[in-house]
């Protein structure tokens, strides 16, 4: 009697983003998704997992803070993973199951490591105007982004990328990436170890990161600023009248303003020419599109609300 020997690798994946959806439907495809976890509270994912679950019988697991290690032993358990991948998971693994399961957690980096370390890659990336992005795989250890590098794919960062644009760019990157990476650990690769001298952390975006200095920032950085912000911040902020308006889409204007202006002012506003800002070092911007608590609008339907050529933008 011959006994069946199963080599396809049981994958568990921890997710937090609309980013890893591809990569999940590429490994339940594939046979080889058996488990997912979410933490609670994330409705979006939650509910495609909950679809996923039920189509494939793959066990969904909602994870809480404060009982992750018991649902990470239970997970183990029940599901016999081979893998976990952690993508966008927002918790650190503790300790201890690293040490007790060496070779077993890797992670999905959406950024390059060890340059983009920390929580949004993806909009240090746009806001630095980096030439090139991509997805870096590393074995999980107990210090945040600072494993060995299982796999690295670059991916061209366009001028005209948005945040939620490269988001999908590297979703579908982070699917077609799978087979080489099971490969590699399959062959139980031990990657290469991150150069710290290249390191760099990013925190968070915080509030002063999403506002707009005029008088700091040229054109071009605006720009780029409001496209890293463009859509899950709803754009870049700035202040008219004690008013709050987000550039959400902008266009750097290839000509000097040459005036006495400061940097803010509102050089142009009308319909053929648009709403044209003076920025540092004597560049213009104009804002093609903007949100306010109205709603989403081109940038000289502002001049209905009391806006015109003269006033001027507050420096955040």
């Amino acid at each position: 009697m011959f006994r069946i020997i199963m080599t396809t690798s049981r994958i568990a994946v921890l997710c937090n983003n609309r980013m890893a959806i591809p990569a999940l439907q590429a490994l339940s495809a594939q046979g080889r998704l058996c488990a997912l976890g979410v933490p609670e509270g994330n409705t979006d994912v939650i509910d495609f997992c909950i679809m996923l679950s039920k189509q494939s019988s793959i066990p969904l697991f909602i994870i809480k803070k404060e009982i992750l290690s018991a649902q990470l032993e239970e997970l183990m358990v029940k599901t016999n993973a081979q893998f976990i991948f952690t993508m966008t998971f927002p918790w650190k693994i503790p300790g201890e199951f690293l040490n007790q399961n060496p070779g077993k957690f890797y992670n999905f980096h959406y950024g390059l490591l060890p340059e983009m370390r920390g929580a949004d890659p993806v909009f240090e990336s746009i806001r630095r105007e980096a030439k090139e992005t991509g997805i870096t795989v590393h074995a999980i250890e107990d210090k945040i982004d600072k494993g060995a590098i299982i796999l690295k794919k670059i991916l061209p960062l366009s001028i005209k990328m948005t945040h939620g644009v490269l988001c999908t760019n590297l979703s579908w990157l982070g699917a077609n990436l799978l087979s080489e990476l099971l490969i590699l650990l399959k062959n139980n690769s031990k990657g290469t170890q991150q150069d710290e001298g290249n390191a760099k952390y990013f925190t968070k975006p915080a509030a002063a990161d999403v506002c707009i200095s005029w008088q700091r920032y040229d054109a071009k950085t605006i720009e780029a600023l409001s496209r890293a912000c463009n859509p899950w911040n709803k754009g870049a902020y700035t202040q008219w009248n004690g008013w709050n308006i987000r550039v959400v889409e902008a266009t750097v204007i290839n000509e000097a303003s040459n005036q006495s202006d400061v940097p803010g002012t509102i050089l142009s506003l009308d319909e053929h020419n648009g709403l044209i800002v003076k920025c540092n070092n004597e560049t213009q911007l104009r804002l093609d599109i903007i949100y306010t608590d109205e709603g989403f609008m081109s940038g000289h339907k502002l001049f209905a609300f009391g806006m015109k050529k003269g006033s001027r933008f507050v420096n955040l």
